[in-house]
């Protein structure tokens, strides 16, 4: 019993670690998703200060449109991959439980099951910063 007690405690502080590094990943989703927002609100401020040059002015609409939906789907791939990450490790996580609850030596394994489902988050924040690279 007394190593079933031991074995819950190391598994809380490790739902802990992951639940904050979850947590990040979504905050960076948000801040990239409401970029275009602050883009927008930027381009509209320059259309009005610069009357006189309306073929730049186009151009630069457009730029400033494309750099807003390019951040939009940089934040939306993070937001998707973690949402996707998250319930992965839900299910992983009950199973794992439920395994070490009969056999506590497989520990080992489901960490790496986990781990496998922990990628698909840093799979999308990777290509969030890829994106966001050819901005």
């Amino acid at each position: 019993m007394k190593k079933i007690n031991t074995l819950f405690n190391s598994l809380k502080n490790l739902n802990i670690g992951i639940s904050v590094v979850a947590l990040l990943m979504v905050f960076i989703g948000i801040g990239i998703i409401a970029s275009p927002i602050v883009a927008n609100a930027q381009s509209a401020e320059t259309t009005q200060e610069q009357t006189v040059q309306q073929e730049t002015q186009k151009e630069t609409d457009a730029s400033a449109k494309a750099k807003a939906w390019a951040f939009l789907a940089a934040g939306l791939t993070l937001g998707i991959s973690v949402l996707g990450a998250g319930i992965a490790l839900s299910k992983i996580g009950s199973a794992a439980i439920g395994a070490m609850a009969e056999k506590p030596e497989l520990m080992g394994r489901t960490i790496v099951f986990a781990g496998l489902a922990e990628g698909l988050s840093i799979w999308g924040l990777i290509v969030a910063v890829l994106i966001l690279g050819k901005v």
